[in-house]
């Protein structure tokens, strides 16, 4: 497999979907729109609001994140005082809920966080638990989608953020498209994961690199399957 295609650092892999700058891997893009049509046959607006992401993207996320230009939460979505924190407190509270440059699924296009677009606006989306359970603005749309997963029924679509695994938080808006996600997690190595950090720009790195086997440990390969 091409190593660019898990880093993030090409695009051979995917489409655009009609209409959108909205990027997904090629053989993925069919089954969700089968997804997207049987939703709208519920009453419901399956939109995506995050796709592919690359390198150059992940990697500005996660220097402003480690030099504190945009906000930190703790487990509970609630703001931290940065100016607190030790290096290692920063990194893993970037890493409960944003990936590593290199070793976010979003690289891989078969990775979309979604919201519904009858009741929300993109531009409106904060991708926070609140918005999925309990009358939440989409929380219908995740309901009809648990039910689709649980019949098989989601065209292999699944939540490899769904529960709680010391890890990443869990996402219920993260669904992701398991017949390529599972070859390119196969391929995620180790050896791949540690090399790009060493070969990368990202503040902090002597740090991450300190913490390396549990970093893949805990928030790469660490995620639910169906």
């Amino acid at each position: 497999m091409n190593i660019d295609i898990l880093l993030g650092k090409t695009v051979e892999h995917l489409i655009e979907i009609e209409g959108t700058k909205t990027l997904v891997h090629k053989q993925m893009f069919s089954d969700f729109l089968r997804l997207q049509r049987d939703a709208a046959q519920e009453g419901l607006d399956l939109q995506i609001a995050s796709a592919f992401r690359d390198y150059n993207r992940q990697l500005g996320i996660w220097n402003a994140k480690s030099r504190g230009e945009r906000v930190l939460l703790d487990k509970n979505e609630k703001p931290l005082e940065f100016s607190t924190l030790s290096s290692d407190e920063i990194i893993f509270s970037i890493l409960r809920w944003s990936a590593l440059p290199g070793s976010s699924r979003h690289h891989w296009g078969t990775d979309v966080d979604i919201y519904d677009g009858k009741t929300q606006r993109r531009e409106d989306v904060k991708l926070m638990t609140s918005e999925c359970i309990d009358g939440g603005p989409a929380a219908r749309l995740h309901q009809w989608l648990d039910d689709r997963m649980n019949m098989n029924e989601a065209y292999g679509f699944f939540r490899p953020y769904k529960t709680e695994r010391d890890g990443i938080a869990p996402e219920q808006w993260h669904i992701s498209y398991l017949p390529i996600a599972r070859r390119m997690a196969d391929n995620f190595t180790f050896i791949v994961f540690k090399k790009n950090i060493e070969l990368s720009d990202m503040n902090l790195k002597n740090e991450v690199l300190n913490h390396a086997e549990e970093i893949y440990r805990r928030f790469v390969m660490n995620f639910d399957l169906p």
